[in-house]
């Protein structure tokens, strides 16, 4: 059986739709593209400096992502945020993140031990540098997702790590969000330290108890500053 080759310029165009996708997605998880925006296509080919192919192509999977909403014939707008929003994505969040962990500590063995000690420290360097603040979001939100999926990583569950992995990105937004709004104020490496710390005492019960207060804290930074933006 002959396999088609892919032809130069169609492996051009999906290159060009994956860059599209990432830039516009960090462009809204970020806020640089604010809730509601609408999202023309000469507005985005001006920014990005890429064709309205690709374009369309990473607006599409945007909208399969719920960070963009798809008005009929009126094009992309940027999904809004909202209290409810935030409140369900974090309470999600909170029951996969949890239970996720209660199946990963007890099975994670050493080669789990160094990964999670390993993500632990490149984090830990940037939240105790003086590069922590909102001008490092994107780099901070790579490592702590580094971070949380490598505590996870234990867990036997495929479906679980799944569906996990989904909330955690629906979640992004959100962090980013809290983080703006705190990083003066919650001293979240405190909070990753403690994960660390029970995650290789092998202590459940502790994680669990640490996991669900350091999603409700963002949950709790977020809700204030939608409610105040009112």
């Amino acid at each position: 059986m002959n396999i088609a080759t892919p032809a130069p310029a169609d492996i051009v165009e999906k290159t060009h739709a994956e860059r599209a996708y990432r830039l516009l997605r960090e462009d809204v998880v970020s806020g640089a593209l604010p809730p509601g925006m609408k999202l023309k296509i000469e507005m985005l080919r001006d920014r990005y400096g890429i064709g309205a192919g690709p374009l369309r192509e990473a607006l599409a999977r945007l909208s399969g992502d719920h960070l963009v909403t798809l008005l009929g014939q009126r094009g992309f707008v940027v999904a809004a945020m909202s209290v409810e929003d935030a409140r369900e994505i974090g309470g999600l969040r909170k029951l996969l993140e949890a239970e996720a962990l209660s199946q990963s500590i007890p099975a994670g063995d050493r080669a789990w031990e160094e990964r999670v000690i390993t993500t632990y420290h490149r984090l830990e360097r940037l939240e105790l540098s003086a590069n922590q603040g909102v001008d490092h979001l994107a780099e901070w939100e790579s490592l702590n997702q580094a971070f949380h999926e490598a505590l996870v990583s234990a867990c036997r569950s495929v479906w679980h790590l799944r569906m996990r992995d989904m909330m955690f990105k629906h979640h992004e937004r959100y962090r980013r969000l809290s983080r703006v709004k705190t990083v003066l104020t919650r001293d979240i490496h405190l909070e990753h330290r403690a994960l660390l710390d029970s995650a290789l005492e092998r202590d459940v019960d502790r994680a669990v108890e640490v996991i669900r207060s350091h999603v409700q804290h963002t949950t709790n930074a977020v809700v204030a500053a939608l409610e105040a933006a009112r």
